[in-house]
């Protein structure tokens, strides 16, 4: 009973933003182990800088790879690519060139692509791994 009471409490006190941290972080989690089962090789999640975060960099032969990854827990919003405006594929390319410039490797071969993920069915995602999704 108790247990139950505290879980009770806790939901009511987590805030809208961290139920969608937590889709985000599972989200991630979920695209690394899919890209790793393609051949990519993880170098950095959750880069930082001025300019934003890229979710994920990676390897994949001798190209670079800013991961964008986009999850959703319903169709409600429509398709999780969706979510990737002109406007946040500008701030995609920024990042990279930011990234590779910081990096001292800004002549490399790099592109950007999304991992779209949705949640309908408990256990079972659909993924979606889309390459080139934005031209750099």
């Amino acid at each position: 009973m108790a247990k139950a009471w505290l879980r009770w409490i806790s939901d009511r006190l987590r805030s809208p933003d961290s139920d969608l941290q937590d889709l985000g972080s599972y989200g991630e989690a979920i695209a690394e182990k899919e890209l790793r089962k393609r051949g990519y090789q993880i170098i950095e999640r959750n880069y930082r800088c001025r300019l934003g975060e890229i979710d994920i960099v990676a390897k994949q032969d001798d190209e670079t790879v800013i991961v964008e990854v986009k999850t959703r827990s319903s169709g409600t919003y429509g398709d999780p690519q969706d979510a990737v405006t002109p406007q946040k594929a500008r701030r995609l390319v920024a990042l990279g060139m930011n990234y590779l410039a910081e990096k001292g490797d800004s002549d490399a071969q790099w592109r950007i692509d999304v991992v779209a993920i949705r949640l309908d069915e408990p256990g079972r995602p659909t993924i979606e791994v889309i390459t080139n999704a934005v031209e750099n």
